[in-house]
């Protein structure tokens, strides 16, 4: 066996390996963070770091402060990369000698998807039917007599000429002819337009920009949003998404902003879902566009926007969207305390508790089907599956 196909076998056995402990262990991946997600055309890749097994090997003239056995070394000092002599002193931070190596592995986005679906048990996304436009679309399916001659039918173009030449007689196997089409026994391939129902999605995310977020809480929420429009996209024609930010009024922004900034302020949540419907009625029809909204927030409110903020809810947005999630972020707010005691004192409560917002949907969650509740804490590693899958794991 030569030593280029034994390693190429070595390298497909070691692959196989790796996806294996992938899928066992994609939860814990997905968690973390550690992988890229791919777009849905294929051009990108799920790439994963994974740790390397060096293999043992003898070197030669390792540094002496690496070395075992007898030497100047002091009792409990670190046998890791450190140059620092000493008893028992820990070894100084940085990269150094002995530090693990990784390498990325690459897989399709079908593969992905696959052990993505599996691993939290989601159902298929059902597009709505009715919700679909008509897209113009060109079919090739007709032959036609004028044409380019890029699009010539070589088939039928000879079969025209061979019928001539039959006819007058110039064809007359077994001798051999030349044939040689003419002007009028060309022909092209041609199209048609068609009209084919295209399902198409659109992506609302909505957060507080008062202050709700952390800079923990904004990664977390960038690496959900990621995985989300990665695993809609799988069942629509065309994705899109929009990006708003509120405090006391909201705003449409890009996603940069959406996953950075933090504005400060008042907070008035009901202004979220008033600028969704805005933007649904003048680009989004609700008849041709399957909607979701995803709101994001630690439930902070102004007291007196609670009850909007439900009416709008019900009355408006619950009926147009397939599904409306709500992200009720873990934050400690210093100040909450200190305000609860002197609130009390002028019976001022201008706002009302944390997680206000949060209570209100979990009372709706079990009446109605499309809407759901997770809560997002920063410091749980399992909490962006566990919100993916209270997500869409009712396939709407």
């Amino acid at each position: 066996m030569s030593r280029i196909f034994r390693s190429k076998l070595d390298e497909e056995e070691f692959l196989k390996i790796v996806r294996g402990s992938l899928r066992k262990d994609l939860r814990r991946y997905l968690g973390r963070g550690m992988i890229r997600i791919p777009r849905k055309d294929g051009s990108g890749i799920v790439a994963i770091p994974i740790e390397t097994i060096e293999i043992p090997t003898l070197r030669y003239g390792y540094p002496e402060e690496f070395m075992i056995g007898q030497g100047d070394g002091q009792v409990g000092d670190d046998l890791g990369p450190t140059s620092d002599q000493g008893r028992g002193k820990k070894p100084a931070g940085g990269q150094g000698h002995g530090g693990r190596r990784t390498i990325e592995i690459d897989i399709s986005t079908e593969e992905f998807r696959k052990m993505f679906q599996e691993e939290l048990e989601l159902p298929n996304i059902k597009p709505k039917g009715e919700r679909s436009t008509l897209e113009e679309k060109d079919r090739w399916t007709t032959i036609s007599k004028h044409g380019s001659p890029s699009q010539t039918h070589l088939q039928r173009t000879m079969k025209e000429a061979m019928k001539r030449a039959v006819a007058d007689g110039s064809y007359r196997p077994p001798a051999k002819t030349t044939i040689i089409p003419n002007s009028e026994e060309f022909r092209y391939k041609s199209y048609e337009k068609i009209l084919e129902p295209k399902n198409n999605a659109v992506c609302f995310w909505q957060r507080d920009g008062s202050g709700s977020m952390g800079q923990e809480e904004l990664v977390v929420v960038s690496y959900l949003v990621d995985l989300c429009e990665f695993w809609l996209s799988f069942f629509y024609d065309k994705l899109e998404n929009v990006y708003i930010i509120h405090d006391d009024r909201a705003f449409e922004v890009t996603r940069e902003q959406f996953l950075k900034e933090d504005w400060g302020g008042g907070t008035t949540c009901s202004s979220a879902l008033a600028k969704m419907l805005e933007i649904t009625g003048e680009r989004f029809n609700p008849q041709e566009w399957n909607i979701y909204s995803t709101y994001l927030s630690d439930g902070l409110n102004y007291t007196a926007d609670n009850e909007i903020f439900k009416a709008l809810l019900l009355d408006k947005v619950l009926p147009i969207v397939n599904q409306f999630n709500y992200g009720q972020i873990d934050l400690y707010r210093s100040w909450w305390e200190d305000y609860q005691d002197s609130s009390a004192k002028t019976n001022a409560g201008i706002f009302s508790d944390p997680g206000t917002i949060g209570a209100l949907i979990e009372d709706l969650e079990g009446d109605i089907e499309n809407i759901a509740f997770a809560e997002i804490d920063a410091s749980d590693e399992k909490t962006i599956t566990d919100t993916i899958k209270t997500f869409f794991g009712k396939g709407n």
